[in-house]
């Protein structure tokens, strides 16, 4: 500001002398004479000395007039400055140039100053800072938002139209809330249910710790360095061999009991429907949950005494048979019922020995010779016989359907590919004497048979995949690995659980006659059954989809 006025008075001093005085333009002043002095230098140093100590003194007078002066009357006095010079000569020359000098020259210190201030208080710039810094947050500590939707806040929510939304209420009496309190509410909400775990809570607390700390817990995984402690759990998922947690419940179909024995059991592949059938001629379907067990279904058939039922289809269908020379097939979803009268070409006056795979798109009948003949579970047609060389006593579908394993009196056991209808390999059983029953895990590493002596041995697969490779269709010898004989009379029924870790047996010529057998180890459970178990004569057994529930028909 200073700087500026000088220049600007110093013009209109130039230009005053021009216009108001007619002089001689080439007559000097003093003022003139004493620049061109101080620019150009001269042999007089004492005439240099002179002038800056009349400037010097000049500026001390000159800066006191210039505050209380205003721009006009500074001008005022400048032209009559000049005009003076010319009429009084030398003298007055003198205060003309200490007016000038105060004109002409000016010390700025203004950035010293401003530096000086920033030296004096850091700080100052810091507080600044922090204060901008805390303007972007909110009270809460929280972040502004970016952005704010103004729709979401004139927006309002009725909380009591629906129950999801009630518990959002802070009092029962509240009922609408502006949107962005919904919001709020809804964080709050998600939060409650799904807390952050203590564990990242801590991690993210110590992640910025100092390395350097001592303090114990600042590091991540502070804990799992401190112990040598193995960091996998060593609890197992498998079934304990020794003792098997089980409790008995209500019965499965006490909301239709059977009046006779229930000869078949069966539990829906994919779902906790459980089928019941028996000579009463009635099949029946059951909800099972362990304690209302409410019927679905119930057919009666009034031809056909039942020995023999189970899914077919994936579960979508129902086949039963008996002692006579037709079967009848249940649809489940549109519950209607066909009659199909026996196998086409061979004449069977019992159907009861059936067996059938929901996995499977075959059904087998053994006949009463040595062959074994499958129908197809579509169109329920004949489609081939399976011919043993002795009487077959039973067969079963492996988990797949794509095999069908068989025995006879003659202790072989065959071994067939369905998809190719031939025999891949038989071999004989040493160990087991005159075989009623035979029985695949679901994962087909075990197989069992059972006999008419209450025997049951347990082979292993890959014992005979190791001997049956590049001898397909030939004949050689098994040896069982574990031979079960806790029962005493003839061996009715054979099944794996879901996960080939439990074996049932079962005998119907006695009352309580079952056991589970623990695999891989061969063991037999011996705290259940109980004598308190009360299962009567078993007829058949299942377990369901998942080994949840298991289910026993008895003749009671």
């Amino acid at each position: 500001m200073v700087a500026n006025r000088g220049s600007h008075d110093m013009t209109e001093q130039l230009g005053g002398v021009s216009k108001r005085q007619k002089v001689d333009s080439t007559a000097k002043s003093s003022t003139e004479r004493d620049l061109e002095m101080l620019v150009f230098g001269g042999d007089e140093e004492d005439v240099a000395n002179d002038i800056f100590t009349r400037m010097d003194n000049g500026k001390l007078n000159g800066l006191e007039t210039a505050e209380t002066e205003s721009p006009e009357e500074e001008s005022d006095t400048e032209m009559q400055n000049v005009s003076g010079d010319e009429q009084s000569g030398s003298d007055d020359d003198v205060s003309d140039a200490e007016v000038d000098g105060d004109s002409l020259f000016f010390v700025d210190t203004a950035h010293d100053e401003a530096d000086e201030k920033e030296a004096e208080s850091p700080e100052d710039s810091t507080t600044t800072s922090d204060s901008e810094s805390e303007d972007d947050e909110d009270e809460d500590g929280e972040e502004k938002a970016a952005w704010v939707d103004e729709d979401m806040q004139n927006a309002t929510v009725a909380l009591k139209d629906q129950k999801r939304t009630r518990k959002l209420r802070t009092v029962e009496e509240e009922n609408t809330v502006s949107g962005d309190v919904y919001e709020q509410r809804l964080r709050q909400q998600f939060q409650k249910i799904n807390p952050v775990p203590k564990w990242a809570a801590e991690a993210s607390s110590s992640a910025w710790a100092d390395n350097d700390s001592d303090t114990e817990g600042t590091r991540v995984g502070g804990d799992m360095l401190k112990s040598t402690a193995s960091m996998i759990s060593k609890t197992s998922s498998l079934l304990p061999p020794s003792k098997i947690e089980i409790t008995q419940l209500r019965d499965g179909n006490q909301a239709a009991v059977s009046q006779s024995k229930v000869s078949s059991v069966q539990f829906h592949p994919t779902s906790s429907v459980l089928l019941t059938a028996g000579l009463d001629k009635t099949l029946r379907l059951f909800e099972v949950d362990g304690k209302d067990n409410q019927k679905i279904q119930s057919v009666f058939f009034k031809d056909l005494p039942i020995t023999t039922a189970g899914f077919i289809r994936g579960g979508n269908e129902v086949v039963v048979s008996g002692r006579r020379s037709w079967f009848y097939s249940v649809d489940v979803e549109k519950g209607s019922v066909s009659r199909i009268g026996g196998i086409p070409g061979h004449k069977m006056n019992s159907l009861q020995y059936m067996t059938c795979s929901p996995n499977s798109d075959r059904m087998a009948f053994m006949d009463n010779g040595g062959q074994v003949h499958l129908v197809t579970t579509t169109t329920k047609q004949f489609t081939n016989t399976l011919s043993m060389n002795g009487v077959v006593r039973d067969v079963v579908f492996s988990s797949d359907g794509n095999y069908l394993w068989s025995t006879g009196l003659d202790n072989e056991v065959y071994k067939w590919d369905l998809r190719q209808n031939r025999c891949l390999s038989r071999w004989h059983d040493t160990t087991t004497f005159k075989p009623t029953c035979l029985g695949v895990s679901p994962d087909s590493s075990y197989y069992a048979s059972g006999d008419s002596a209450g025997v049951v041995n347990i082979y292993e697969t890959n014992s005979a995949k190791s001997k049956r490779d590049g001898m397909a269709g030939e004949f050689y010898s098994v040896k069982a690995f574990k031979s079960i004989g806790n029962l005493t009379t003839s061996i009715e029924g054979l099944k794996f659980n879901h996960s080939s870790e439990i074996l049932g047996i079962y005998s119907r010529r006695k009352p309580e006659q079952l056991k589970l057998v623990h695999l891989p180890t061969g063991s037999v459970f011996a705290n259940w059954p109980t004598f308190t178990s009360r299962l009567g004569h078993i007829e058949s057994i299942d377990f369901s989809p998942n080994s949840g529930f298991m289910v026993v028909g008895n003749d009671s």
